[in-house]
């Protein structure tokens, strides 16, 4: 399978948007069921829209990579630079459960840490569920620890906040 990572375009929102949507709804019924209210899975789920993938286009704080296999949407991560701090987020990683363990989630975690060292970023943080563990295996895996434990943070659900330190050029 061939995997390439590139940024967002115009011509890949529709399929982004679907692709998504398929993968959060996976995730939500085989992790997070129980543990993350539906509410918070539905307004996740509104806030995937044409309109909103668009505004990573161009955007001069923020980015958007999509996978591609095989020609296909395979999944997508964002996130963005706060200022001139240095200190970027991962505001989301997602790939579609057709991909799952074949090497999508690390090709868009290397293109995501690439950009932050290349825009000069010294850390990078995000959120995620404590039931994600194939999340949290893949963060791990990238060099990102727990730095803290956010206690009813999202919905009254807990979340962990974790960080990657980046080397300066």
């Amino acid at each position: 399978m061939n995997i390439t990572v590139r940024p967002l375009e115009e011509r890949d929102i529709k399929e982004t948007v679907r692709a998504m949507a398929e993968a959060w709804n996976y995730s939500y019924e085989t992790w997070e069921r129980g543990y993350y209210p539906i509410e918070a899975h539905e307004f996740d789920l509104s806030q995937n829209t044409e309109e909103n993938q668009r505004r990573y286009i161009g955007s001069q704080d923020s980015f958007c990579f999509v996978a591609l296999a095989d020609g296909k949407i395979a999944g997508r991560i964002s996130g963005q630079i706060i200022g001139a701090s240095g200190f970027g987020m991962i505001r989301n990683i997602a790939v579609h459960p057709d991909f799952h363990r074949k090497g999508v989630g690390q090709k868009l975690m290397d293109a995501a840490i690439g950009y932050f060292s290349e825009k000069g970023c010294h850390k990078v943080s995000l959120n995620t569920l404590p039931v994600l563990i194939p999340a949290i295996n893949l963060y791990m895996k990238n060099g990102f620890v727990p730095e803290a434990y956010l206690a009813k943070q999202w919905w009254g659900v807990d979340f962990i906040f974790m960080s990657k330190w980046l080397q300066q050029k």
